[in-house]
């Protein structure tokens, strides 16, 4: 059963997106609601700054005495069109504090103004930015969610099929892999969701598809070839809508033979590690992402590269 302050902030969550933001509105007036202030603070002792890597905008992280050469690549959500800056630099602060390593979140283009594939190729370009700075890719972990996990698994297949060396792991986070939302449960899962509307991800997916077919493979990965992946870890929360993006997605890799940890979290909604601050499910998320990673980054360095 979820915590009393999970299942209280549920039902906040709820009333708030019911009467002070409620579906079908412009874009214009989503992005202002993601940028306004946000009021936790960042964890003791990580610091950010703004940067660039490979001509990419973004912003670097770091907490007290990284790791030397390990890195993350955090790819935020936002359906593609929406960036919450504060929010993500929270999440990736606490996450970072437990993975002792830096992380640069990249401000990927968004839709419309920039239609697929330029979040994909801003994506691919930090990436190889990393490389071409003397990271070892076995020493790079990739995570993000939403639409940033969606955009972390079309990142991973853009790799592979170009023959270029894979991240040490990936974790997804209530990922949006299916741009056609073809599930057959959405329906009943959408009246348990208090926030994440079906015809809001719809408009968001129209502008980032431009010209592109909702099914190609890089916009909607749960329909790709998944095989030749990296170690993958897939959270969703059992009351959103996404749920089974992660877990149709989940049991494609494993039959692919990518080594997969998929865990639907019991009345989680989407993206709950966001919430670390506030619910402590979220806190425990952040740390089980952590030990998830810990291990494929160690057995690198014990194997010397």
């Amino acid at each position: 059963m979820p915590s009393l302050r999970a299942r209280l902030f549920y039902q906040a969550m709820k009333v708030f997106f019911k009467f002070v933001l409620p579906s079908n509105l412009p874009l214009e007036q989503y992005r202002k609601a993601a940028n306004q202030p946000f009021s936790e603070p960042m964890p003791r002792g990580v610091r950010w700054e703004v940067g660039q890597l490979n001509g990419v905008d973004g912003e670097w992280v770091t907490p007290e005495a990284p790791l030397e050469n390990r890195v993350l690549l955090y790819l935020h959500g936002g359906g593609y069109v929406i960036k919450s800056p504060q929010v993500h630099r929270v999440l990736v602060g606490r996450l970072i504090n437990v993975v002792k390593c830096r992380a640069f979140i990249a401000d990927y283009r968004l839709a419309p103004e920039h239609p697929y594939p330029a979040a994909l190729d801003d994506a691919l370009a930090a990436y190889h930015g990393l490389l071409a700075s003397g990271h070892s890719a076995s020493k790079i972990v990739v995570a993000g969610d939403s639409a940033g996990g969606g955009l972390a698994a079309a990142l991973l297949l853009s790799l592979r099929d170009a023959g270029q060396p894979l991240p040490a792991a990936a974790c997804l986070m209530s990922p949006l892999l299916d741009c056609t939302f073809s599930s057959p449960n959405i329906p009943d899962l959408q009246k348990r969701d208090p926030y994440l509307r079906v015809s809001d991800l719809q408009m968001m997916v129209k502008h980032y598809c431009g010209d592109y077919d909702p099914r190609h493979a890089l916009i909607s990965p749960l329909f790709a070839d998944l095989g030749g992946l990296p170690p993958l870890l897939i959270y969703a929360g059992e009351n959103e809508v996404l749920r089974d993006d992660s877990i149709r997605f989940g049991e494609n890799a494993e039959r692919a033979g990518v080594k997969v940890t998929l865990k639907v979290w019991e009345g989680m909604i989407h993206a709950f590690p966001l919430f670390s601050g506030l619910i402590p499910e979220g806190k425990t998320a952040i740390s089980d992402i952590g030990a998830f990673f810990q291990p494929h980054l160690e057995s690198s360095s014990q194997a010397g590269v």
